[in-house]
């Protein structure tokens, strides 16, 4: 068994996959212990050969794989087959237009291993784009969801542990379009009281490229309303049929309601939308607010997100988007 399975969905990557594994294999403490494998989704330009012309130095020092599909339009299908197919004891999600650090991997490794951690968040470092900056405060060897702020970092660019990720009842869905991950990475961060954050130096280079014909970054982008809010009812799913107690339970939905009232509610109701939309938008936040313990956590919030979820509370359409562009 390898020790780290690194995972990269890819699509049309012919400019930024060379960068994305040169990160890898430049890891020469680690790169002969571990398996790159890639699965591509039907790419129409060279990004297949260019792989395939690379990983040809590669044969004796470590094992670098692709897997080819038709396109399915995002990288749920090519993860689900990564999880499948990963022959490491551990699986690191990366995006094939990211890149990075120095002895991440050995780093997320060792400090995974050594405290039989389920999940290591390595420290992100931002490239035209934000970052979580708190969670990476300090190295954190043992943490959970309720007591550490990983709750500001749902995105699956992480280690897992293999077999732990096996045993969760979930796969991504690839009729979520936006933030896919969110699902998976609430579902393992509920089951376990073994996280670990590694913050002494930056291990994840997480880029947002401009001018990019072939990629859309979707977070401050425009997406079809009912879309949108495919993830949260996906993700307050998770939270519902956890195996924690009642009490965790509530804690999870007040943590969830506090990042999205702080981040993803306040970036789609600043979106670019008519205002028919805006209202359909409301209409299903007050479905979602109402069906996953809207007016039980509204006390527990603090500060303006406890304001924001008063306004969801008395239905106040006009008060809550004139509210939300001034945050």
């Amino acid at each position: 068994m390898r020790k780290v399975t690194v995972g990269i969905p890819c699509y049309n990557e012919s400019e930024n996959i060379l960068k994305c594994l040169d990160s890898i294999t430049s890891q020469t403490d680690i790169f002969q212990d571990i398996e790159v494998l890639i699965v591509d989704d039907g790419s129409t330009d060279d990004t297949v050969k260019i792989i395939e012309d690379y990983k040809k130095q590669y044969k004796k020092k470590g094992s670098i794989k692709i897997l080819t599909q038709e396109n399915t339009g995002g990288p749920s299908t090519a993860r689900n087959r990564i999880i499948d197919e990963a022959k490491g004891e551990y699986i690191f999600f990366v995006d094939a237009d990211d890149y990075l650090g120095e002895h991440s991997i050995s780093n997320m490794y060792t400090l995974g291993k050594d405290s039989d951690s389920d999940v290591i968040i390595g420290k992100y470092e931002g490239v035209n784009r934000r970052v979580p900056v708190y969670v990476f405060k300090s190295t954190q060897i043992n943490t959970n969801f309720f007591d550490s702020l990983v709750k500001d970092t749902m995105s699956v660019l992480k280690m897992f542990k293999t077999e732990y990720l096996r045993s969760l009842d979930i796969r991504f869905r690839k009729d979520i379009r936006m933030a896919e991950d969110h699902p998976v990475a609430m579902s393992a961060y509920l089951h376990t009281k073994k996280i670990s954050i590694y913050a002494d130096s930056p291990c994840y280079y997480w880029v947002r490229h401009v001018n990019t014909e072939h990629r859309t970054h979707l977070t401050g982008g425009v997406i079809a309303v009912d879309e949108f809010y495919k993830y949260l009812f996906e993700t307050f799913e998770v939270i519902k049929n956890a195996r924690i107690t009642e009490k965790e339970r509530t804690e999870a939905y007040r943590i969830y309601w506090d990042r999205l009232l702080s981040l993803d509610i306040v970036n789609e109701f600043k979106r670019n939308r008519t205002e028919p939309e805006r209202h359909h938008s409301f209409a299903i936040l007050l479905r979602l607010f109402n069906k996953y313990e809207g007016a039980a956590i509204t006390p527990l919030l603090t500060g303006y997100k406890r304001y924001t979820a008063l306004l969801l509370c008395n239905e106040d359409y006009l008060l809550f988007t004139e509210y939300l562009k001034i945050k």
